[in-house]
């Protein structure tokens, strides 16, 4: 990146980007309108999987409590579940849509991998379709050139995921979290975040 002034820029360990934005409004003094803390808010809400995330911080709770005051919502865990519910609403909506709802390709010491993530706040919506999804990220990896691609269906209510996963290497998912596969799935206890619990674990199992 070039630029011809000297470049500002933000960063902190929290869990949304919009944390850092409450932050800037606030170093700025420019006051935030109702309706745009209430969409940053509820971003907040969906980063930080309603503060169960690992990623989540003392930072991100208070400026949802902020925001929460100045767009007049007074029970925003509430809000944060019905986000959650209609994210939950996945029957009738194309298979290849659902794997790239929130799907991004990494390059692990040039193994290029593949990882979505789909948060509901029950498993079993998924009972009819898991084994389209199977079909389709296989098909995903062939298409791509793909060395894994992998799906993690998250159940926010018992705080772990589901990872269905396509791979050239076998020992994978025992090498990167110490548990193998059946079937191509296996069930992750405690997993909520794809960038602190999947990707860092990953990487240096194909280091």
């Amino acid at each position: 990146m070039t630029t011809s002034t000297p470049l500002e820029c933000w960063i902190r360990p929290v869990g949304c980007s919009n944390t850092i934005i409450k932050m800037m409004y606030d170093f700025h003094g420019v006051a935030i309108p109702k309706d745009i803390a209430g969409i940053m808010m509820c971003a907040i809400l969906s980063d930080t999987v309603i503060f169960k995330s690992p990623t989540c911080t003392t930072a991100d709770i208070k400026c949802v409590e902020a925001l929460a005051e100045i767009a007049g919502i007074e029970d925003f865990k509430e809000l944060g579940m019905d986000m959650f519910r209609v994210k939950s609403a996945v029957q009738g909506t194309p298979v290849r849509d659902l794997v790239m709802r929130d799907f991004k390709d990494f390059n692990m010491n040039g193994h290029l991998v593949g990882i979505g993530q789909l948060e509901v706040i029950d498993l079993s919506v998924f009972d009819d379709i898991k084994a389209e999804l199977e079909t389709d990220i296989a098909a995903l990896k062939a298409e791509g050139g793909r060395h894994s691609m992998l799906l993690l269906l998250t159940d926010i209510m018992k705080e772990g995921s589901e990872l269905l996963i396509v791979s050239d290497d076998a020992t994978l998912t025992e090498r990167a979290y110490g548990k193998s596969t059946e079937n191509g799935r296996v069930w992750l206890d405690g997993v909520l975040s794809r960038k602190k619990q999947i990707v860092p674990q990953l990487q240096e199992a194909l280091a």
